[in-house]
């Protein structure tokens, strides 16, 4: 058989009375008034035709009546308790989908995402790796960090900060002069999105004035990650962008020999029409315009 529950308030002032034992102690617990308590608690003996407390000198005290329902309101409040935490905790969260490259997703953000999780605990960021200009709208791809020169039209585009590129190595190889170019092997890159003008081993060394070097050599390789990768490893000396190799370079895991560099384009962000003013895009759009400058500022 099912009976009826008694009221969920009654319930509620019973437990507190009950844990608490004392009328007083349970209403400032419930912001209540003693008289409400005691209310609830005629209400829930009515109900059931017993006593729960027993009115002592020096408060109250269960009944054995009282013991049992305690027992049971104690686990199903506690049960509540935990599931209404865990309900809390799968809230929905504001959800934003960001593209990019997959060299700057691999390379720069996702290495940063914990500290971009402890900024913006509540959102859901997604990424989305293309190297292709995607059409950004609210609700599909939100956002995007675009490599170029502009313009962007119809998004709200800010710029965060320009590209420089130079030959990075492994600190192993040991290279100083122009000259011990030629000893090595150079990597090139293939499949790099390109900048204008691009960033490639016959401008550099026409930039550094390294006219000995046969530009038309070495390991071609058809993406940056794959590049950077291989000079780690030394197995030769790549053109990388500097915001790129930010981490291995401070990481001593790459060295600039050279000073020479090469500007190329700007990273810049971009939110979907009507996104501009959102507060967790806001916030976004500062983190990268912080972090990117002061990459740019080492480099």
């Amino acid at each position: 058989m099912v009976y009826q529950l008694p009221p969920l308030t009654a319930l509620r002032a019973f437990e507190a009375v009950a844990r608490l034992s004392s009328f007083k102690a349970a209403a400032a617990e419930l912001f209540v008034t003693p008289t409400a308590i005691s209310h609830q608690i005629r209400m829930l003996e009515t109900y059931f035709g017993l006593r729960m407390f027993e009115r002592t000198a020096r408060g109250v005290a269960l009944t054995p009546e009282g013991h049992g329902l305690f027992g049971a309101a104690t686990q199903s409040f506690t049960e509540i308790s935990r599931e209404v935490a865990r309900l809390k905790r799968r809230e929905p969260q504001t959800i934003l989908t960001l593209t990019s490259s997959t060299a700057f997703l691999s390379h720069w953000l996702v290495p940063r995402l914990g500290e971009l999780r402890e900024l913006l605990p509540d959102l859901d960021l997604r990424l989305h790796a293309s190297n292709a200009a995607v059409e950004l709208k609210p609700g599909g791809i939100d956002l995007a960090i675009r490599y170029g020169a502009g313009p962007y039209p119809d998004t709200d585009a800010t710029l965060l900060a320009e590209d420089l590129f130079a030959p990075l190595c492994s600190p192993a190889i040991g290279i100083r002069i122009l000259s011990d170019l030629s000893r090595f092997t150079l990597i090139h890159v293939d499949g790099r999105v390109r900048p204008a003008p691009p960033a490639d081993w016959p401008l550099w060394c026409k930039l550094a004035g390294a006219s000995d070097v046969d530009t038309g050599e070495g390991l071609h390789l058809p993406d940056s990650l794959l590049a950077t990768q291989a000079a780690i490893a030394g197995q030769g000396i790549a053109i990388l962008s500097l915001v790129l190799a930010a981490d291995a370079l401070k990481a001593g895991l790459l060295v600039q020999p050279f000073a020479q560099t090469m500007k190329s384009d700007s990273y810049h962000f971009l939110s979907a029409p009507g996104l501009g003013d959102m507060e967790e895009v806001g916030i976004l759009r500062k983190w990268f315009q912080t972090s990117l400058t002061q990459a740019d500022a080492k480099s």
